[in-house]
């Protein structure tokens, strides 16, 4: 699964990199349940509009719909670390016990031979460096064992917790989320962990702000990835109509498309399937599943061939659901190839699109030409739709330079997906440093083009650097607002002056020599302390909300050469109240 967090900078100052995904990959995440109860989030195309498609009759999606593709809302108790003096030790005394109780099982605290462990769960608790929270985080639909999801951590309500920012969460539990009474405790069996550095907005600073607003967004944050599912989740296929004889069918049609050790699919009752995501589909559970629900349950000899040529003419009506034929070509196999290859050329944009959709996914290297065309067209509706396809299709070298050569496009949107399409296939583009033991990730991508300097606020922490010669220009004069970071230099200047102040202590360091090149001043900002003297140190450990807001605002005021682009929200808000919508998940 794509492993989706969310970085919520609270207000929009930069440039959110949005547009259409495109009618295919709509249809990849929307699933028609064909009841009032519909899962919320999930719905497909109108299922009327298409029941007299040739990619609805005769398939499985006609038999029934898919259960438990809601998130499953998780929630916990933790405590973060690392506040200095902005933590607090109030805590109620149910939650207090249970932490503790959690504490003493892990090996700092618990006791070697007959020597006590130097710093006892008690005293952690009491200090001003620590705070306990409450943290929530929704287990994504169709998530296997070990998928990461983002949380949010919030201070107690009534503690005098003032800032969570450069904090870290111990590893803590998390249970199925029910409402309880303030401070209760969560009972339960434990779906995920939860763990990792915590990230505050680094803009809540802003002139849009009041001081209590801005105190109440110190006291919240999140954890990029943090969550960590323990299990997978259960998904099934219900019948409308309970008949073994269908769940037989049904079992046996998928299980011969999809062969896998144990099935794909398995017969619990007349009713009711449960569904396995195969492993080749484990990072994109829900394209397995619209394969899944577009198969073709008939046998008589020559049925597919006779379908294939049916969807072949049915394409090419501009109101068809294109999108739906795609699948269920795709869902009989490269029997289709000969059929849609000569589609490829046809003169109708969405012909040649879903029929060269098909057939990169089912492995024929004429087809990535095709998609190619439409990802490098800036004037194709499909463009976007394009590059997450050439995302998703095997690495080759053919979609590896189409999506090089967009790493140079006119627009930033373009680039960063490129980039990002890239990413997971370690492309030679891309020179990847990690930052610090645990803090981010560094990517240079030299490539021709506008300087550009990408953030993620989902996913990993990352920070990317396109383009080439980026520098600090002086003469610079900057200090973030929080005080943590003061970056000078004159206008002749070769070298940037760096002073650190220590959260902790507010001890000031000596000034510190920098280098212009950016990708060398992000790596010191960013490392951990080194050096065999404080006058020759490297490194400021800087966390990664510090080291955002200090790029942005260097980009905006030119002192960079370089634009800055965060990556796009994908949640609804991050630091807003969760609100329960819906049923809660039991698909245990």
């Amino acid at each position: 699964m794509a492993r989706g967090h969310t970085f919520h900078f609270g207000f929009c100052l930069l440039i959110s990199l949005t547009g259409c995904t495109g009618e295919f990959l709509k249809f990849k995440w929307d699933f028609s349940e064909d009841k009032p109860d519909v899962e919320e989030g999930f719905v497909d195309a109108n299922v009327e509009g298409i029941s007299n498609s040739k990619s609805y009759v005769d398939t499985i999606a006609q038999q029934g719909y898919v259960e438990g593709l809601r998130k499953m809302r998780v929630r916990g108790y933790g405590l973060v670390a690392g506040l200095g003096t902005t933590g607090s030790a109030e805590c109620p005394k149910n939650v207090r016990s249970r932490l503790i109780q959690e504490m003493y099982k892990r090996p700092e605290f618990s006791r070697q031979g007959l020597r006590p462990a130097p710093v006892s769960p008690e005293d952690v608790l009491r200090s001003l460096d620590t705070a306990v929270v409450v943290i929530e985080g929704e287990i994504p639909a169709a998530a296997q064992k070990g998928d990461t999801f983002d949380l949010t951590v919030r201070a107690l309500a009534g503690t005098q917790t003032t800032s969570l920012a450069g904090g870290s969460l111990y590893t803590s539990d998390l249970f199925i989320y029910r409402e309880n009474a303030a401070g209760g405790a969560i009972e339960g069996r434990a779906l995920a962990t939860a763990s990792g550095p915590v990230f505050v907005n680094p803009f809540s600073g802003g002139d849009d702000y009041s001081e209590r607003q801005i105190a109440t967004m110190e006291r919240k944050g999140i954890i990029l990835g943090g969550g960590k599912t323990n299990s997978d989740r259960r998904i099934r296929f219900v019948l409308t109509t309970p008949s073994y004889r269908r769940a037989r069918m049904i079992t046996d049609t998928a299980n011969a498309r999809f062969p896998a050790r144990g099935g794909v699919a398995k017969a619990e009752s007349p009713s009711n399937i449960n569904v396995r995501i195969p492993r080749a589909y484990v990072n994109d559970p829900f394209h397995f599943l619209a394969l899944f629900r577009h198969l073709y349950t008939p046998k008589r000899p020559g049925f597919l061939e006779t379908r294939t040529q049916e969807l072949a003419k049915e394409i090419l009506d501009a109101d068809a659901p294109h999108a739906d034929i795609a699948i269920a070509w795709e869902g009989i196999g490269r029997t289709v190839l000969p059929t849609i290859q000569n589609l490829y050329t046809h003169e109708r944009p969405h012909v040649r699109f879903y029929s060269a959709i098909t057939g990169m996914r089912l492995g024929d290297g004429l087809a990535v030409d095709v998609v190619g065309e439409f990802a490098l067209n800036p004037e194709s509706s499909y463009r976007l739709t394009a590059i997450d396809e050439l995302r998703n299709a095997d690495d080759s070298y053919r979609t590896s330079v189409v999506l090089r050569r967009l790493l140079s496009d006119k627009d930033p949107r373009i680039r960063i997906e490129a980039y990002e399409a890239l990413l997971p296939r370690n492309d030679e583009m891309i020179q990847t440093a990690k930052v610090g033991r645990n803090n981010f990730m560094l990517d240079k991508v030299d490539a021709p083009g506008p300087n550009l300097v990408y953030v993620r606020r989902t996913g990993d922490q990352r920070i990317a650097l396109l383009g080439n010669g980026m520098y600090c220009i002086p003469p610079v004069f900057y200090q973030d607002p929080r005080n943590l970071i003061t970056i000078n230099a004159e206008e002749d200047d070769r070298k940037l002056t760096l002073i650190r102040r220590a959260k902790f202590s507010d001890r000031i360091s000596p000034p510190l020599p920098a280098d212009l090149e950016l990708d060398r001043l992000i790596d010191m900002l960013g490392d951990d302390p080194k050096g065999e003297s404080e006058d020759a140190i490297h490194g400021l450990a800087l966390d990664y909300a510090t080291v955002t807001r200090t790029l942005h605002d260097l980009c905006e005021t030119g002192e960079i050469n370089a634009k800055f682009m965060l990556q796009r929200n994908t949640t609804t808000e991050m630091f807003g109240p969760m609100s329960t919508s819906g049923r809660s998940e039991s698909d245990l």
